[in-house]
């Protein structure tokens, strides 16, 4: 994310209602039947994701909600390529819009090891595996 979108991103989280009544006059939480309301539900919490820390409970809680219905969406939908871990890595980050130095800040590690990975000079380990799985809400398996 560079520094005009995160800009971009502090200004909409900034401008957000902090109660869950609030939250629900912008955009109802309910399950999604088709593209459009996926899209709906995605631009809805857009504002509060990477906010994590400054989230009050009533927005934590608006984010858990429409989170939910987009991961029930997306479950029979998405398609996870089979097989190869590190081409699963490597598509996870294309979909994030994550650089391997991104990788290597997720998994807390030297700004190198990101590179490392993605070349298949190191492998992840046990540790990393939690970490990105809990991170994207996938089975850790995808990634071993």
């Amino acid at each position: 994310m560079n520094s005009r979108t995160r800009t971009t991103s502090a200004k909409s989280f900034a401008c957000l209602p902090t109660d869950y009544l609030g939250l629900c006059q912008i955009y109802v939480p309910r399950p999604l039947h088709d593209a459009p309301d996926y899209v709906s539900a995605c631009q809805a919490i857009e504002p509060l994701v990477g906010f994590s820390e400054r989230l009050n409970e009533d927005q934590a809680d608006y984010l858990e909600a429409v989170s939910t219905f987009i991961e029930a969406y997306d479950q029979p939908r998405v398609k996870w390529p089979k097989g190869i871990p590190l081409d699963t890595l490597k598509f996870l980050l294309q979909q994030h819009d994550l650089t391997a130095a991104d990788l290597s800040r997720l998994l807390g590690a030297d700004r190198s090891l990101g590179s490392k990975i993605l070349r298949g000079e190191r492998r992840l380990t046990v540790d990393h595996i939690g970490t990105l799985s809990r991170l994207w809400s996938i089975e850790p398996g995808l990634l071993l």
